[in-house]
């Protein structure tokens, strides 16, 4: 697994963005319109918000076992370029524009949040800047007491996570540092390799496994408890990344899926960081302009408009040193 580019990440990665961009597109929807459209689109947006996010921090710390051994000025080098600047950058770029559209966005965000953003994430950019310090937990905590250790706290903070969920960014860092501690195993067991290795029995009982999950799991956040709900995670993101790897590696062998998903999983960073805009633009001309009222094409045509406004962008944005930079590529 570890001699060469490992296609499957790639492609999950592409199914990944697809359903981040899916996800918000749902929740644009629903924050702006009747109580009849959150009853037809709440059920998906559950299920997606169930396991999409940690599957990226899964996949994220399969490789990070490789870069921690690298010495501290180019391991935080690296990540600096990766991921702080690009949250910085579209922080500021993408909260200017919402902004300057507050009357007709769900947002309300303003000048203050982007000044508040070291300290109080932004937005959905509340990925980047987690994800950062996961990898600094990840990097410190390896040297300071070892993998076996840092694993244990991380299951620790997945099960305390009801009781510091209100406080700084512990929700999402408890529920994902977890996942990616266990990504960061991947390359270091030929057992759980063999786990993920696709088979046509072990995709159709996860997928199997992932409707009677996600059946249970939307029953219980339907009570309202949130320590239930935070518990019930575990089981949805595990099926849903397991699920995922085995459609994954299923694509691979499909060549049009296996070259459109993973360009799509290559170019993840560039398109999560611009398809705010274009999801709100999107669905302000739909809603408001053009009057559509069939929700689930809507939610569709947001998607899909969203993402050929990033690959627009991408390829722009890949021309210049700074648009470079822009997406955590640096300068080369």
């Amino acid at each position: 697994m570890a001699g060469k580019r490992i296609q499957w990440i790639d492609i999950a990665k592409g199914l990944g963005i697809l359903l981040v961009i899916y996800g918000h597109a749902l929740g644009g929807i629903m924050n702006s319109h009747d109580q009849l459209a959150t009853g037809v689109l709440l059920k998906p947006y559950n299920i997606i918000y169930g396991f999409h996010m940690p599957l990226f921090f899964f996949l994220s710390g399969i490789f990070a076992a490789h870069w921690v051994k690298r010495n501290v000025k180019l391991a935080m080098k690296q990540k600096v370029i990766s991921l702080v600047f690009p949250y910085f950058f579209w922080t500021v770029i993408t909260g200017s524009i919402m902004a300057v559209a507050q009357r007709v966005t769900n947002s309300g965000l303003g000048v203050k949040d982007i000044l508040l953003s070291p300290i109080a994430p932004f937005s959905e950019y509340w990925f980047l800047y987690v994800l950062f310090i996961v990898f600094l937990t990840f990097y410190f905590g390896e040297r300071l007491i070892g993998n076996k250790a840092l694993f244990i706290i991380s299951l620790v903070f997945f099960l305390i996570r009801p009781m510091i969920f209100r406080y700084w960014i512990f929700d999402a860092f408890s529920l994902n540092f977890f996942f990616f501690m266990i990504g960061s195993l991947v390359l270091q067991h030929k057992n759980i390799q063999n786990f993920l290795t696709f088979s046509r029995v072990k995709l159709i009982v996860s997928m199997c496994l992932f409707v009677m999950i996600n059946i249970g799991y939307l029953k219980v956040i339907s009570s309202g408890v949130y320590w239930q709900s935070s518990y019930a995670k575990f089981l949805t993101i595990s099926i849903g990344i397991l699920m995922t790897i085995y459609l994954a590696q299923l694509f691979e062998k499909i060549s049009i899926l296996n070259r459109t998903l993973s360009w799509l999983g290559q170019a993840s960073m560039a398109i999560y960081v611009m398809h705010l805009v274009p999801i709100a633009g999107a669905r302000i001309i739909a809603l408001k302009f053009l009057g559509v009222t069939d929700v689930v094409g809507l939610s569709f045509i947001i998607s899909g408009i969203a993402l050929v406004v990033c690959i627009i962008g991408y390829y722009v944005f890949e021309k210049f040193r700074i648009g470079r930079l822009s997406l955590g590529q640096g300068l080369n």
